[in-house]
């Protein structure tokens, strides 16, 4: 469910589009940024608005202010001082509750100093402050804070510096327990897009001069799309609507894929699987693939183990006792591949170390299941492991060996 104010805002979301873009070298770059006036940011998961963002910005520094509801509400502000080259020179970030209160034990707040080849944190906490640090390879490193998309206005200002059409940079989450940056790529791909490569491609439409209008998510781990709206709201009206909610035994959204395990006896064998369960939120998530993926990690974030302490015959083919990821595959008939490499997180996968792909027979179900689940349905002669979600079901038999 939307608090209503999100539903306000979701009604009034805009889909502009400006034009004039400039060349240098044959190549498409993006005109110097001008000064913004208050902008907002909504971020969308299906049907669910999962993070409000607001946030100025001109030449010298940006300041912002986002409240999500990843599990809870939560309530993050920012602000980022920029040098001449567009770059960051320090970050001040804060997390408190979602009716305002702080967190209890946490950090109160964060400040980075972005130097020539290193990054130093000074976390601010009631007791003391705490220092950390690492090194970076220098150039164009920018902060990160999750579900913040205002904050990749500074790699198209740090782009359009350079006069460029693309960018190698390193993102550093603002945590004090961040130990390393993460390495991004930014490439420019029409007159108003860019494409930010960093767990998937994020593809990005601006006004022609650097100023999001909106994001397209479905091809990152995280599946969002993002839309600038048309005017300012109260965010922490809204963050303290969500808190209310939290505090009522119903969460707003609840944790976007929860972890879940699987435990069932076929035989003489000992199954367990572990997954993550994201839900429908309003998506076909069958649509190209299972969330648009030909190789989907059977779940959400890290990879599905799946162990067994005898061999099985799964879809006909032998599964020797041990533990192994699950993926499927989404084209030319959806398939299940059982892989040797354990561990991994989901987007991570070696098709050198498949054992076996096997036909999953397609069903459907009469009551949409909004939750991914994975089964192991008892049968005369073994089980079915099934794979449900929305109005679909994949299944293939199991058997001790």
């Amino acid at each position: 469910m939307h608090a209503a104010p999100a539903r306000s805002v979701a009604a009034a979301a805009l889909a502009a589009l400006s034009f004039v873009t400039g060349c240098s070298s044959g190549n498409t770059v993006i005109p110097t940024p001008v000064p913004l006036t208050s902008t907002t940011l909504l971020t969308r998961l299906g049907n669910d608005t999962i993070a409000i963002e607001r946030f100025t910005r001109t030449a010298k520094k940006m300041e912002g202010l986002i409240v999500t509801r990843l599990p809870v509400a939560r309530v993050g502000r920012y602000s980022v001082e920029l040098a001449p080259s567009a770059l960051p020179t320090r970050a001040d970030y804060s997390v408190r509750d979602g009716d305002g209160a702080a967190l209890p034990g946490g950090m109160q707040s964060l400040s980075t100093r972005f130097l020539r080849d290193s990054v130093i944190f000074v976390g601010h906490r009631t007791a003391g402050d705490t220092t950390a640090g690492f090194g970076v390879r220098g150039g164009a490193v920018f902060p990160f804070v999750a579900y913040s998309y205002a904050l990749y206005e500074l790699e198209l200002a740090r782009l359009s510096a350079t006069g460029r059409d693309s960018l190698r940079c390193e993102l550093v989450p603002l945590a004090i327990g961040t130990r390393q940056a993460m390495p991004s790529f930014v490439r420019v791909t029409g007159p108003t897009t860019v494409r930010v490569d960093l767990g998937g491609p994020l593809m990005i439409r601006h006004d022609g001069r650097g100023a999001i209008i909106s994001a397209d998510g479905s091809r990152t781990t995280l599946k969002v799309n993002v839309e600038r709206i048309g005017f300012d709201t109260d965010l922490e009206a809204i963050a303290r609507a969500w808190k209310a909610k939290d505090q009522g035994n119903a969460p707003t959204t609840g944790q976007i894929s929860p972890r879940d395990t699987v435990e069932a006896t076929v035989g003489a064998a000992h199954l367990w699987i572990d997954y993550g369960r994201p839900a429908l939120r309003g998506r076909d998530v069958w649509e190209n693939g299972v969330l648009g993926d030909t190789l989907w990690r059977t779940g959400a974030n890290a990879a599905t183990q799946f162990r067994t302490d005898v061999p099985l015959v799964l879809g006909g083919k032998t599964i020797p006792a041990g533990i192994y990821t699950l993926w499927t595959a989404t084209t030319g008939g959806y398939q299940l591949v059982v892989n040797k490499q354990v561990g991994q997180w989901g987007t991570v996968y070696d098709s050198k170390q498949d054992l076996v792909r096997v036909p999953l027979k397609e069903s459907s179900v009469a009551t949409p299941v909004e939750r991914f689940t994975i089964g192991v349905e008892p049968q005369s002669t073994g089980a079915l492991l099934e794979l449900t979600w929305g109005t679909r079901r994949l299944s293939v038999p199991v058997a001790a060996k």
